[in-house]
């Protein structure tokens, strides 16, 4: 304890100047007596020389004693150190896996919680700032713990893995900008994902409050749908996963359009995969896997995708078309073959040897279109050939049948992704054009023979289906797509993170003065004096 105000203690004269009067003047006692007169009369004898005696404490100046001790003290202005001000950043992971259920009633509910008890232990000096890790770091809120209990209630999780580094940089960078306060980085996660590369030090300590579960989870990774080469079927392809540590007996079931198809159980061994083919009617559109069994994270239980099949879509044949290709196209029982003074706009349109100025409505085939046209201007592919052999324009295709195909055009123009390409140029390329899904194949079937082989109406049903569903996609509502990395909600260690040596916060918020108290205890004192010497009277 210490005194603001020291020189008030020369006040403690006034305590000592209490004891002096009662000395003096109060040793004397009284003596209650029947009558005077006996002793009026009586000579005075000499006793010598008078012996003063020390009072004694009574209880009334005990308390004017107290009452004056408790006045100086409070003029003396007492205090005690004071914890400094501080900054504490909360930086709450919004990815995907905290909405597992394996800790009800979510993982990002149980860290909602800890933070909320958090922000109950600080004090209202205290500054807050909330930085949610999802997609990207975001500050929430900042100021007072109760201004920022709000934000924290309206927080949510995405489907995205957490950008950690990024949150955790963000949250040091609010700190530094408040020097005067000690700083600390409360993290509050589950732990799923590896450690972020190039955190760097940070300007405080991180404290982690762990709300992990176990890695009881199954999901769906991959859906495609692909039109078999005889136009009377198709096939889905399925992918599911097990991330647990143990092995899984996975209830499944397939809908299209909203009708249930197939229904299944699948085994699949601990942390593996398993791919699963299941043949479709030709008219199958809308797709739907459902894993029917209960697992920790419902987000990746289900995925959807649009079947190159279904009701016959109208195709516009625009250009120099030859036989070949209009062949190609009857062929894919998902197209029609319109008449061209049609009213409504078509599904599809194939532009041969031609890029007019207006561009029709819907996404585009273009096939071998005029080189000298401003849009394909661009530069050349740089590291030579390339090919995406995944990609869905060349799925089952032999690309042996292209190895003597010359690009008309050289370079890749900026709307543009080149899908198979040679050192010549691009081949096939796929982007958007003006806002149209496009995709392009730069030569001539005709003049190499493509045309007669097998390879080209496959390669037509895998670019018509491709930009069909494009345009379906765009279509539909959006949003943001489930990072599959995410599926895999076990607990990963956590790593250390550096704190930045060279940054000090205060070691001390100052004094909290405590005259206030001890100046109610001497006005109570006097009031009990009061009391006493009343009763007294």
């Amino acid at each position: 304890m210490t005194f603001l105000a020291p020189l008030a203690l020369a006040a403690l004269a006034v305590p000592v100047a209490i004891y002096v009067i009662h000395w003096l003047f109060g040793a004397r006692r009284r003596h209650r007596v029947s009558a005077l007169f006996l002793w009026a009369d009586l000579p005075q004898a000499s006793m010598g020389r008078t012996r003063r005696h020390l009072p004694p404490f009574t209880l009334l100046l005990v308390l004017q004693l107290l009452a004056a001790l408790l006045g100086v003290a409070a003029l003396a202005r007492p205090g005690v150190p004071a914890q400094p001000p501080r900054h504490v950043a909360l930086v709450l992971d919004g990815s995907a896996s905290m909405q597992a259920n394996d800790i009800g009633p979510s993982r990002f509910e149980a860290a909602r919680q800890a933070a909320a008890q958090r922000l109950s232990t600080l004090q209202p000096t205290d500054l807050v700032s909330l930085v949610r890790a999802g997609k990207q770091a975001e500050l929430l809120a900042e100021g007072p713990p109760a201004s920022v209990r709000a934000a924290l209630q309206k927080a949510s999780p995405g489907p995205t893995a957490p950008a950690i580094r990024d949150a955790l940089a963000l949250a040091s960078t609010r700190i530094v900008d408040t020097p005067s306060r000690v700083g600390q980085i409360v993290l509050l996660t589950d732990g799923a994902w590896a450690a972020p590369d190039g955190v760097g030090p940070l300007a405080a300590p991180v404290e982690v409050v762990p709300t992990g579960g176990g890695s009881n989870n199954q999901a769906v990774t991959a859906l495609a749908v692909r039109m078999d080469p005889t136009g009377r079927g198709q096939t889905a392809f399925v992918e599911l996963a097990n991330d647990s540590d143990r092995p899984a007996r996975v209830p499944i079931q397939l809908t299209a359009d909203g009708s249930p198809l197939d229904e299944r159980q699948v085994d699949i061994a601990p942390r593996d995969r398993t791919q699963l083919t299941i043949p479709l009617p030709a008219d199958a559109h809308r797709l739907s896997v459902h894993l029917l069994g209960r697992d920790a994270l419902s987000l990746d239980d289900q995925l959807d995708a649009l079947a190159p099949g279904g009701p016959p879509r109208d195709v516009d044949l625009i250009g120099r078309v030859s036989d070949g290709l209009r062949r190609a196209i009857e062929s894919v029982p998902s197209l029609r073959i319109r008449a061209a003074d049609s009213a409504q706009p078509p599904a599809l349109t194939v532009l041969a040897s031609v890029l007019p100025g207006q561009l029709p409505a819907g996404p585009l085939l273009l096939m071998d279109p005029p080189a000298n046209s401003g849009r394909l201007l661009g530069v050349g592919l740089g590291s030579g050939q390339r090919l995406e052999a995944a990609h869905p324009l060349l799925q089952g295709l032999d690309l042996g049948a292209l190895q003597d195909e010359t690009p008309s055009v050289s370079g890749v123009p900026g709307w543009a992704h080149v899908i198979l390409g040679t050192q010549q140029g691009p081949l096939i390329m796929e982007g958007t054009l003006e806002g149209h899904p496009v995709v392009s194949m730069t030569f001539d079937p005709a003049f190499t023979g493509l045309e007669k082989s097998l390879a080209f109406p496959l390669l037509i049903s895998n670019a018509t289906s491709f930009l069909l569903s494009e345009a379906e996609s765009n279509a539909l509502p959006t949003s943001e797509p489930f990072d599959t990395a995410e599926s895999n909600i076990a607990p990963r260690p956590i790593p250390t993170f550096e704190t930045v040596a060279n940054v000090t916060g205060p070691t001390s918020g100052g004094s909290a003065e405590l005259w206030p108290w001890f100046a109610a205890a001497a006005l109570t004192v006097l009031g009990l004096e009061w009391l006493v010497f009343a009763r007294r009277g």
